[in-house]
């Protein structure tokens, strides 16, 4: 669906709804959202139209954006559980998160410590 600078909605609004209906359509896996960048240019507009549009998408949960990562398309059924579980379920992973990178640190410092120990043979 083209977006037209004439129409009454906002240009961020008429992207974020064809994004919308393309996400629903399955034009998107989870690992292919296009990047700002080029949805700027297939949208021939902005990139704060097309990061504005995105947000929106955020805030529907059909999307999430990872700092360092990209953008990813939620899977139906987890968009419906972030939504129901909201900031819980996401307080509950980052401990889990936590309680791993603590695991992994311990286990990297006993390693390190073990290939000194073998340097010094």
């Amino acid at each position: 669906m083209p977006i037209s600078r004439d129409a009454p909605s906002p240009l961020h609004l008429q992207v974020a709804e064809d994004l919308r209906r393309r996400i629903r359509a399955g034009e998107f896996d989870q690992k292919s959202f296009p990047s700002l960048r080029s949805l700027a240019k297939h949208y021939e507009t902005a990139q704060v139209t097309v990061h504005d549009a995105v947000k929106v998408l955020q805030q529907e949960k059909l999307i999430v954006s990872v700092s360092g990562k990209g953008t990813f398309v939620l899977p139906a059924g987890e968009a419906a559980s972030v939504e129901a579980n909201g900031s819980e379920n996401l307080a509950e992973q980052l401990a889990s998160l936590r309680t791993e990178l603590e695991e992994v640190k311990e286990r990297l410092s006993r390693l390190e410590g073990g290939a000194s120990q073998c340097e010094g043979l």
